[in-house]
């Protein structure tokens, strides 16, 4: 993962790299882990991912410097982590599964490859939730946590956003009594002229 996660599919692969790389390697060896809107792995513990929430923070650099056109968007990104186990073990369910999973994002490798891809864990999950399934008209053991993330999406444009215009201006000026009194004028247009 050395490309920065510029747009949703870098941001995906990033993430649930990061996941799998959170896991000791025993247990992901017979661990499923996916996206929850994709194909569900075959495997007797299952990690699925999804996206619950995101938070826009727009730039465009038309509307301060003028000239090529850069459109930033830092992306505030929130997921959801399941756990599922058919296991009923306490070394083997779901929450046993997403206590290794909750620790190994603290790992200094899992940061490393996150940063790589240009993303960064913002809010760490401190408390897990019992949600309880069912597969194959069995019960499940099912767990999930969810934490943030930031990265910042980019779009290339070649449109040239033309000049800002900007006039500044000081000086002083002395009334009849000797009093002065300093004048500073800057005004900007951010509004792109052709």
């Amino acid at each position: 993962m050395s490309l920065p996660a510029t747009d949703w599919l870098g941001l995906r692969a990033a993430v649930l790299a990061a996941i799998a790389a959170a896991i000791p390697p025993a247990v992901l060896a017979v661990t499923g882990v996916a996206w929850e809107d994709g194909p569900r792995p075959h495997a007797g513990l299952r990690v699925l991912l999804s996206i619950v929430s995101a938070i826009f923070d727009d730039r465009d650099s038309a509307l301060s410097q003028g000239g090529a056109q850069t459109l930033e968007s830092m992306a505030v990104v929130t997921f959801q982590v399941k756990t599922e186990s058919t296991y009923d073990t306490g070394d083997g369910d779901a929450l046993w599964l997403i206590e290794q999973l909750r620790l190994g994002l603290r790992k200094v490798s899992v940061k490393e490859a996150l940063d790589a891809a240009g993303v960064v864990i913002s809010v760490f999950p401190r408390s897990t939730r019992n949600i309880g399934g069912l597969g194959d008209d069995r019960a499940l053991s099912v767990h999930a946590l969810e934490f943030t993330t930031c990265c910042t999406f980019g779009l290339a444009t070649t449109e040239d956003a033309g000049l800002i215009e900007r006039v500044q201006a000081e000086g002083t000026l002395t009334d009849v009594d000797d009093t002065e009194l300093v004048l500073e004028i800057d005004v900007e247009d951010p509004t792109p002229q052709p």
